[in-house]
């Protein structure tokens, strides 16, 4: 007797498939960003240091604590309250730096940028994508930074009977504000670069000593004459609508200046989805 057993259908599985855009990769990249302890280590810094060290130089005008001795204006500080309280700026946009560039350049070191621009055909997403999610870690940062060294300086400095400037004075919301612009430009511009140089120390390299050291060294060494062309680097630009010490002696307007710093993102962030496109990964 034969016994003829029936073979049950296979259950048919449907695979279903996304298409690739930019909103995905722009969510990828804030995955990638966002998981890194290095990431908010910096962040914090940033913050802290914007706060702290703001807390610091209004302690010192104030002469609540002093100051070693160094040959620079009385207490240490000079420029105005404003100019005092968002001392801290200076030294995070270092921080700041660091951070776009490791944003820029961490990926070639690892040879993970192979997977990336695997997964985004379109390279320009990739640039635009770690823009974004770059900026939407740093802009809430350096606005937490800028005005809570505000908020804490000026409350030092008016504890202590010294002078003082309120938001709504002439051209201190906007020195505010454009302060943290000015940290989220230089982020940009170190993540730009790290994907020009493909280098984590050389973009940082650049960023710092091209950027913010150099250019403070050439207003000092060149003659007046140069002033001319000083005043369009990014630190001089920025320093048209913030408290930043400009290379030469003479500024932008704060709009032009504004415009100046914003292109120099443009143009550092599309040479980046230009070499992106032109080159293997």
């Amino acid at each position: 007797m034969t016994t003829t057993i029936e073979a049950s259908p296979r259950p048919t599985e449907t695979i279903t498939t996304h298409p690739q855009t930019l909103g995905r990769a722009i969510r990828s990249e804030w995955i990638k960003i966002r998981s890194l302890r290095s990431t908010w280590v910096f962040l914090a810094a940033v913050i802290v240091i914007t706060i702290g060290f703001g807390a610091i130089a209004a302690a010192v005008s104030t002469g609540t604590i002093t100051a070693p001795p160094n040959g620079g204006p009385p207490n240490g500080f000079g420029g105005g309250p404003l100019s005092t309280v968002l001392t801290g700026s200076t030294f995070a946009v270092l921080l700041i730096g660091v951070l776009g560039s490791l944003a820029g350049a961490r990926e070639y070191g690892s040879r993970m940028i192979t997977a990336t621009v695997a997964a985004v055909p379109r390279r320009w997403q990739v640039v635009v994508a770690k823009t974004a999610a770059l900026a939407y870690i740093v802009v809430p940062g350096a606005l937490i930074g800028v005005f809570g060294a505000y908020s804490v300086g000026m409350n030092i400095l008016s504890s202590n009977d010294a002078t003082t400037v309120s938001l709504t004075d002439n051209g201190v919301l906007r020195s505010i504000l454009g302060m943290a612009g000015y940290i989220t430009a230089i982020a940009l511009l170190g993540l730009g670069l790290g994907i020009l140089l493909r280098s984590v120390a050389g973009s940082i390299g650049a960023v710092i000593g091209g950027i913010l050291i150099l250019p403070s060294i050439a207003g000092a060494l060149l003659p007046d004459s140069w002033d001319t062309i000083l005043r369009f680097l990014p630190s001089s630009a920025a320093a048209s609508f913030t408290t930043v010490t400009a290379a030469g002696k003479s500024t932008l307007d704060a709009g032009a200046g504004a415009a100046v710093l914003a292109a120099w993102v443009v143009v550092v962030l599309g040479a980046a989805i230009l070499m992106i496109n032109r080159r293997d990964a």
